[in-house]
């Protein structure tokens, strides 16, 4: 059956709408890799004298698409595998002529060294791609094979430049990512506290499979943190903002963790859900509040402004939190529930975490539950007895 016309409408609206956002996304690196190549066989025509320097171009658009803090590496293995493959190609048609066999052989060879050279698949691939053009198309008489050498070696370098002179910060991406997973946090957290107050074992299930589809944001937020690093080090333009970019990759793992503890945090509730238990009240307000300061820190990495000025009251309001969550809130519930109790005393840290304290500040702020702590704990027991300290 064929669908109606108002469904392939809207379907046809929502794929204009989605490649309207991924335009805007990657509108600076479409630019940006326009200019790159243009400017990359301009040098090779003009300043080199290539007569086709088709491979400088196409050097610099792998150069400038890969991402993660890896451009530099792939300029280097680019004219790697382009020079161990003409060499390859050039020895092979001298001493054997074309054909079948010895093409067959050069593009062994040439991924065999390759391989050996670097643990890149880059490297391989490019000495095989340079190997059969030369025993194809640009046989050594032409000279053709020095001229790709060359131009790979253009196309890198300018890919490199262009980076560096007109650098993309990766702090929009980066905190647009964060605030992805905070937000996911901040919702799961919330629907696992109505779920448990309501004892419905199939809203769980949902917000933990909201939880577990998670994976390529964190890769994500990572590789924006590694682009940012990369940056740092090629684009005089961008060490200004050195300090936002170190910021971010200090919090990469409280975020990391606390999207991870949230998912540890659902599972134990689905089986405190499924065995027909229930975690105490004040249990279930920890987590509620826990969702709320997740929400607002999802909201302030939305925004460009780094100041957070709000970043003081949400460590209170955790303080708070990490001197109610005692043993005493769990005391006599089943082992799903004090499980609950660690998890959600772990979110606590990993929040104090993105909010600028260090692992040892956030876990002296937990109550202890050992008559030996290993940090020495510092409790606000409540919202109106800020001084009491033990």
């Amino acid at each position: 059956m064929n669908p109606s016309p108002s469904a392939a409408t809207t379907r046809a609206l929502n794929r204009v709408r989605e490649g309207m956002q991924r335009l805007q996304v990657h509108w600076f690196y479409i630019v940006q890799a326009g200019i790159a190549a243009g400017l990359s066989y301009w040098v090779g025509l003009h300043l080199f004298g290539h007569q086709h320097p088709f491979f400088a171009p196409m050097a610099t658009v792998i150069v400038l698409s890969t991402t993660g803090g890896e451009r530099f590496r792939r300029a280097v293995e680019l004219v790697v595998g382009v020079s161990v493959g003409v060499g390859l190609g050039d020895l092979m048609i001298a001493g054997f002529g074309t054909g079948v066999w010895q093409i067959a052989i050069g593009v062994t060879l040439a991924i065999t060294v390759g391989t050996f050279l670097d643990k890149g698949v880059l490297v391989a691939n490019q000495a095989a791609f340079a190997a059969i053009l030369v025993a194809t198309i640009l046989p050594p008489s032409t000279s053709g094979g020095t001229d790709r050498m060359v131009d790979a070696f253009i196309g890198g370098m300018v890919g490199l430049i262009v980076i560096a002179l007109l650098p993309e910060s990766p702090l929009k991406q980066g905190r647009k990512e964060v605030s992805r997973l905070l937000g996911i946090t901040s919702t799961v957290l919330h629907e696992v506290a109505q779920a448990l107050k309501d004892n419905d074992e199939r809203a769980i299930r949902r917000a933990l499979q909201n939880a577990r589809g998670t994976q390529g944001v964190i890769n994500n937020m990572i590789a924006a943190a590694r682009a940012g690093e990369e940056n740092l080090t090629f684009s005089p333009l961008m060490w200004r903002q050195r300090h936002k970019i170190r910021s971010l990759k200090r919090i990469l793992n409280p975020v990391d963790n606390a999207i991870r503890n949230t998912r540890v945090l659902a599972r134990r509730a689905l089986v405190l859900a499924e065995d027909k238990d229930e975690v105490s009240a004040e249990q279930i307000l920890i987590i509620e509040e826990l969702s709320q300061v997740a929400h607002e820190l999802h909201v302030l990495f939305q925004g460009t402004d780094s100041s957070h000025t709000q970043i003081p009251e949400l460590v209170r309001r955790l303080r708070v939190l990490g001197g109610q969550a005692g043993l005493d809130v769990a005391e006599g519930r089943v082992l799903s529930a004090q499980m609950i109790l660690g998890q959600s005393r772990s979110i606590i840290v990993d929040l104090l975490q993105i909010c600028g304290l260090s692992r040892r500040s956030g876990i002296a702020i937990l109550r202890p539950t050992s008559q030996t702590p290993g940090q020495p704990p510092e409790l606000w027991l409540d919202e109106d007895d800020t001084d009491d300290t033990v």
